[in-house]
């Protein structure tokens, strides 16, 4: 059977628009997010899954913003289209901020930052915003009255949406952050701007997400399992049909066809939808927290996180010892996919908290762009920039890898992560989760 065969474009379509025509834009702890949940989780049962169930967990929901920055022009002010990063306060009583605007070409300008160095001007960042604690530390103690991030992988007219950490948040104190579009802040820095206005007046609220979980009963469910996992929750301002409807779309397409396999599965596969991805993985998180899985318990995740750019190149996020590089990459290949294979720890997707669990795992992105995704949290992330064709492409191959690991009680690579990759997970997610 060809993988159109075995997955039809048609029900891969019908829930694609499911998400992203019928509902839409899906910020964490939205009404949005909730609906596509539960249109999920009844996918899932339709299937032939069982257990399926939501599991709530605790985020914060961007109710509303209204954001505003202007360049100073002779006389007058001039307006610049911007967003506010979810999860970053607002400007203080929601005024408006007057301030010299000073570059920071990052990271490699983080150690000039001294206590009270940025107080009363605005900062604006090129590169990327802090993913170490000491520079993030550093930048909150320059004080200045807002941060401006210009994003360099995404070189465009447009602005993108984006999210600060929870953990830093709460613990190191965040500024009122933004984003404005990569050619504004090339214009700054070419016309010399001196002086911004920013305004921020963010509605930020606890609000409660959910997982939805569902399972393929292996028969023998003492074998540490197989999950497969995605996230159904948006960036603020598109659909999501990439980034991750796609995932999601193959999940439901995986469930559908490993529960009508002739090969029963000796091994329970355990599919997961998380909420609050785009918070850094917030549900994910709240998972393994909960449930506290070990390799005894789950054996391989498989995350499927935007991967249906129609022109693009396979990239294989990795976590585990070399054998299981070996084994993945062969088997994709026997199946007509080749895959760029990065084994290293990622700590920006729903894998990462079962890697911090000693779980391995492998991550299917399709990247599209130098910096990732052109269309990367931006208006343009649309049902017509996304391809089935990619995605029957890439469930073909993954199918049978998938399908050959639930019937197997032994597997040709160890269990967990090898000894310097957990002792990376462990540190790096006691920074940046907690």
């Amino acid at each position: 059977m060809t993988p159109t065969e075995r997955f039809p474009a048609a029900l891969l379509d019908h829930d694609w628009r499911m998400l992203c025509a019928d509902i839409g834009e899906r910020r964490a702890g939205s009404a949005a997010e909730r609906r596509a949940a539960h249109c999920i989780a009844e996918r899932f049962a339709v299937a032939g899954a069982s257990r399926v169930h939501l599991e709530a967990l605790k985020c914060m929901s961007l109710h509303t913003a209204n954001v505003s920055v202007h360049e100073r022009h002779g006389r007058s002010w001039r307006p610049v289209d911007a967003v506010t990063l979810v999860g970053a306060p607002g400007t203080p009583g929601k005024r408006a901020l007057t301030g010299e605007l000073v570059w920071l070409e990052m990271p490699e300008n983080a150690h000039r930052l001294s206590p009270g160095s940025l107080r009363g001007k605005i900062a604006a960042v090129f590169g990327p915003l802090p993913t170490s604690v000491v520079a993030h530390r550093r930048l909150v103690a320059a004080d200045p009255l807002a941060v401006i991030h210009v994003d360099d992988r995404l070189p465009f007219p447009w602005v993108k949406n984006d999210g600060v950490y929870p953990h830093w948040t709460r613990t190191e104190g965040m500024l009122p952050t933004l984003a404005v579009p990569y050619l504004d802040g090339w214009r700054w820095r070419r016309e010399g701007v001196r002086q911004l206005k920013v305004r921020i007046a963010a509605d930020l609220r606890a609000a409660e997400s959910q997982n939805v979980i569902a399972e393929l009963r292996g028969t023998n469910p003492d074998l540490p399992a197989l999950v497969l996992t995605a996230h159904h929750d948006t960036q603020c301002g598109n659909p999501g049909a990439d980034d991750n409807a796609s995932g999601v779309v193959c999940l439901l397409a995986l469930a559908r066809t490993l529960a009508g396999a002739p090969k029963p599965l000796r091994r329970t596969v355990r599919l997961i939808s998380f909420g609050a991805e785009e918070q850094l993985s917030v549900g994910s998180d709240a998972y393994v927290r909960r449930h506290q899985p070990g390799p005894a318990d789950v054996g391989l995740v498989i995350n499927f996180d935007s991967v249906a750019s129609p022109l693009g190149h396979w990239v294989l996020y990795l976590s585990g010892e070399a054998r299981l590089q070996r084994h993945v990459t062969r088997q994709l290949a026997a199946h007509g996919l080749d895959v760029e294979a990065r084994r290293e720890i990622i700590p920006f997707s729903d894998q990462f908290p079962f890697n911090r669990a000693g779980i391995p795992s492998l991550w299917f992105m399709r990247t599209n762009f130098p910096g990732g995704r052109w269309q990367h949290h931006s208006p343009h992330d649309t049902l017509e920039n996304v391809s089935a064709v990619e995605v029957q492409r890439l469930l073909g191959a993954v199918y049978p890898l998938v399908h050959t690991l639930g019937t197997r009680a032994a597997w040709p690579f160890a269990p967990g992560l090898p000894a310097d990759q957990l002792a990376t997970a462990r540190k790096v997610g006691r920074e940046l989760y907690g």
